[in-house]
Formats: structure tokens, sequence, C-alpha cells
């Protein structure tokens, strides 16, 4: 019986939302600077998200998302334990509302192109994350952009978004227990009527709202 301890699709999330979080506020500020406009025309995202489910009620947002793992390869052994390198396909989402269209899509755009230049800063792209001993890298071969059409909620209210995809692999280590070593797990069976109404009857209430 193996006890699996690798870091897994949720640190990943995590690891890409908390470097943003720190990041981006400051970086925002130097691009605002650097390009000489507004914070309307280049807004500080407000809130990030790296679980489910989302609720886009705070604008702009910023939304971590893994994919997939894509592939694993074995690197060798972390002491007794074998050590992976394991890729993940990345989504980072940018949500942006504003009065108008054009307003909508140049703050998206703009936010995009600072979130994209986060990504590509750090992590590192051709050497791993030097801060983290299980290091953290991501592929600037596979970062690629889409954006999604306008959408338009209330009067001339406008809200549009757009991704970032990128690779980002980890070293993660697979710790085994020794062998011949017994794993003893309690646990009861109960019976229940199969005319018990708590196993007929199920209420699911789905309620989303965009103001």
């Amino acid at each position: 019986m193996s006890q699996y301890l690798m870091h897994g699709a949720h640190f990943a999330k995590d690891y890409v939302s908390s470097y943003l979080q720190n990041d981006l506020p400051k970086r925002v500020v130097r691009y605002r600077n650097g390009w000489n406009i507004s914070s309307t025309e280049l807004p500080t995202p407000l809130k990030f998200y790296t679980h489910e489910p989302l609720a886009l009620d705070t604008w702009p947002t910023v939304i971590t998302v893994a994919i997939s793992t894509t592939r694993f390869e074995r690197l060798g052994f972390d002491g007794p334990d074998p050590l992976y390198r394991v890729f993940y396909a990345m989504r980072t989402y940018i949500w942006c509302r504003a009065v108008g269209a054009d307003e909508a899509t140049v703050a998206r755009d703009r936010l995009t192109a600072v979130v994209r230049s986060a990504l590509l800063d750090y992590p590192c792209l051709q050497a791993v994350d030097p801060r983290q001993s299980f290091q953290v890298m991501i592929d600037e071969s596979s970062m690629r952009e889409e954006f999604s059409e306008i959408t338009l909620l209330k009067g001339d209210r406008v809200l549009c978004g757009a991704y970032v995809g990128y690779d980002l692999s980890i070293n993660e280590v697979v710790t085994r227990q020794d062998i011949g070593e017994v794993s003893e797990i309690e646990f009861a069976i109960s019976q229940q009527p199969l005319t018990d109404t708590n196993l007929l009857e199920s209420t699911w209430t789905d309620t989303h709202t965009v103001d």
C-alpha cells in the first residue's frame, strides 16, 4: 500500500494565485506609470480565485485553474522516495466589467498583458523558481491567450474576459510505506431500509446572479 503525498493540482493553482495576488498590485502601478494611463484603463484586480464554485461578483477578478495533468517524468529518488516532475496544463482567467464595450475591452486587454508579463517574470521560464525547494517552472513556449466576446449585463455595463494558458511543472515526491508494513483500517457497516426517505429524496439548489 502506497501513501501519495504529491502536491497535486490544488497546489499548482494556489501557487500561481498567491504569486499573482502579491505581484499584480505593484506591477499594475508600474505599468500605469509607464504607459501614462488611468486606473480605468488598467484596473487593479480585486479578487483572486483558485477554487470552485466561482462567483463573478467583484471586478476585475483573476481565476487560476488547472485544466489537466499532462505528463509525469521520473527524475530519480529523494532519499528512499521516488521523485517526479509533474506537468499541469493551467489557465489564468481575467474578467473585467465597465460601462461601455470599448472601456471593458481596453481594461481587459491591458490587464491580460500585465498578467502575462507577471507569469513570464516569475515563476521562472527556463530556470526553476529558486525560492522554492519543490522547483516550480512555467514553460514559456506553451503560453497562449484567448479572448471572449463581450457580455451585456444591465443597461450599458459590459463584462468581458480572457485567459492566459500555460504549462506549469513541479517536482513532487511520492512517499511510500516500508515493504511488509501493514495498515489497519477500522470501519463499520450499518444497514438502511430501502424505504428510508433520506435515501429516496434529494434536493439540489443552484442560484447564480450576476448584477
